[in-house]
């Protein structure tokens, strides 16, 4: 089974729209990230979405295995490029205990705040085509919420629940899908 097939059967996923980062196009991040799965046999995704941090990403992960789906936007420019390039160096899964980020991997970069975070997976697939129907996934926090995508929190914790009838629905129902990752232990972490 393809992985985008697991991705959309699973109950639970992250949800991210795909924007540029630092004059990098998706396919060169794509790559490099794959590249980092070969060397080491995982890598790390910085976000800053407050719709996925670490406890809410391990929770929908404790139980079944979880994938990361990347969407394109709604609109072009509809993702605000990352411009800052600060190199993360360590991890946490829970904010107490730090470890240094694995020996081979390439820079992890993005604007590192208290806001920064990474999702950790071991396997990542671009999609030629493929399709989500956004409509049949709701917010993991609170099911009965449909998905909302922002400026600044352009990456969700969903579960699928059928928000067709929800009046606040996204206009937006289908979106291409241009890459999906399986997510492992442990799952998103804290990075510095």
């Amino acid at each position: 089974m393809k992985l985008m097939d697991e991705a959309l059967q699973s109950h639970s996923c992250v949800i991210s729209v795909m924007g540029a980062h630092a004059n990098e196009g998706s396919e060169t991040i794509f790559g490099r990230k794959m590249q980092d799965i070969d060397k080491t046999g995982t890598t790390y995704w910085l976000m800053r979405s407050p719709k996925a941090r670490p406890p809410e990403v391990q929770d929908i992960c404790k139980t079944t295995t979880s994938y990361v789906i990347f969407i394109e936007p709604a609109s072009k420019g509809g993702a605000r490029p990352t411009t800052t390039e600060d190199a993360a160096s360590q991890f946490s899964p829970d904010r107490r205990s730090w470890k240094a980020l694995p020996p081979g991997i390439g820079p992890v970069t993005g604007k590192l705040d208290t806001a920064a975070t990474a999702l950790v997976f071991d396997r990542l697939e671009t999609v030629p085509s493929g399709e989500i129907d956004l409509w049949a996934y709701a917010e993991a926090v609170d099911s009965r919420t449909p998905l909302k995508f922002i400026l600044g929190c352009s990456t969700v914790c969903a579960v699928k629940n059928d928000m067709s009838p929800h009046p606040g629905r996204m206009k937006s129902r289908y979106r291409s899908v241009v890459a999906v990752a399986r997510l492992v232990s442990p799952f998103c972490v804290w990075l510095k």
